[in-house]
């Protein structure tokens, strides 16, 4: 008898000591039922700290499965210049690479790492959009800080692990988000892939720099006392410069703001025409990521779409001489909220071109891509802006 009681009060004790660490024990009237599951994030570099977070955060919301680090491991963790990916062998077990190609991007790293361990639990991404939603990865604007799983993504786990449910689709590679941009939500677009020298960041809208002291946008999008121009990330890098005066067209959806002083970031060239039905653009912006109107907050990373023009036909009330109806690629991408006056640009000779700011919505729908988009088109401006601004560069 005597034993027992020893051996019960120094099982309390260890339990209480590794509980203080944040780690947890099972016990013959506790959680004898939940599954270990050891993990080595030893190849983790500067992320072990965050992948012993997220363990700690899903051991704060399930109680089937305890998540310890340890050796042998039947998760290792490795970290590389990629995006961050799960390899997943079986429920319980598998890959991680915590990638810095995200990290660049802005995303939260303990997100990133809870997110990854969700995988290894058996979930799959599920690209909603909601920053409440572990697993909707990339799809969440980059500012989503929530490292902690819904309720329903919880009792998910738990019942893979009761074994209450089939777990025969654990296993597969989930990436947080393809090379190629596809499945980030411009809506569904991807990070800038280059760093747009004329790209302009102006209070929650975006614009572009078309002289050095001169840049357009949406006359609908308020006017700042200053501006970022030349960075893709919104809250550094380029050079911040005043803004003077704004100029505002007569009959449509386009206003130029004069700056304080000349910066030496390259304008974007304004050609003369914007281009038939078909011709290929891209359009970039800050716009929210996911496409309910305030979904989401505005990305610290600009975000492009390849696109194309098309038929004003496609647009409801078009001004067809002076606007462009711009495709909603595959049907569930474009611009959205915080893109206003950005720039749609098309190569010519290999040099990026401005041929539109984005307005409106081509369908009258609040919800964004659900459609194509309208932008003002700047080629049929053109002698307008070049006598506001004391002639365009050559």
């Amino acid at each position: 008898m005597m034993r027992r009681q020893l051996l019960r009060a120094a099982t309390a004790a260890l339990a209480a000591v590794l509980a203080a660490t944040g780690l947890q024990v099972a016990t013959a009237t506790g959680a004898s039922a939940a599954r270990t599951v050891y993990y080595d994030a030893s190849r983790a570099g500067e992320f072990r700290t965050n992948f012993d977070q997220a363990a700690q955060i899903w051991n704060s919301r399930v109680s089937n499965v305890r998540l310890v680090p340890g050796t042998p491991a039947n998760v290792t963790i490795y970290v590389d210049s990629g995006w961050p990916r799960a390899q997943v062998t079986g429920l319980g077990s598998g890959r991680i690479w915590m990638g810095w190609q995200a990290v660049n991007q802005g995303y939260h790293r303990t997100r990133i790492a809870t997110h990854e361990f969700g995988h290894i639990l058996g979930l799959p991404d599920r690209r909603t959009g909601l920053c409440s939603d572990l697993m909707s990865g990339s799809s969440a604007p980059v500012s989503c800080t929530n490292a902690y799983p819904s309720a329903a993504e919880a009792s998910r786990v738990n019942q893979l692990f009761a074994g209450s449910v089939s777990a025969s689709a654990a296993a597969g590679t989930f990436t947080w988000t393809e090379d190629t941009g596809v499945g980030i939500l411009v809506v569904n677009g991807r990070p800038a892939t280059e760093n747009y020298s004329w790209l302009v960041y102006t209070s929650g809208c975006t614009g572009t720099l078309i002289k050095a002291n001169w840049m357009v946008t949406a006359k609908h999008c308020p006017t700042p006392s200053s501006v970022r121009v030349g960075s893709t990330n919104r809250t550094s890098g380029g050079t911040v410069v005043g803004v003077s005066r704004a100029v505002n067209h007569p009959s449509i959806d386009v206003k130029l703001f004069q700056l304080s002083s000349s910066v030496s970031h390259a304008p974007a060239p304004i050609p003369t025409t914007s281009g038939a039905v078909g011709t290929a653009t891209r359009i970039i912006g800050w716009g929210q990521t996911c496409a309910p109107r305030g979904c989401g907050s505005a990305p610290t990373v600009a975000h492009e779409l390849d696109t194309s023009i098309v038929a004003d036909s496609r647009c409801s009330g078009i001004n067809g001489p002076y606007e462009i109806c711009t495709n909603n690629t595959n049907g569930n991408a474009g611009a959205c909220y915080g893109d206003s006056g950005g720039p749609q640009v098309r190569r010519i000779n290999g040099v990026w071109n401005l041929i539109g700011a984005t307005s409106r919505a081509g369908n009258n729908n609040s919800t964004c891509a659900t459609g194509p988009s309208i932008y003002g088109d700047l080629p049929s401006i053109r002698s307008w802006i070049n006598t506001q601004v004391g002639g365009l560069p050559a």
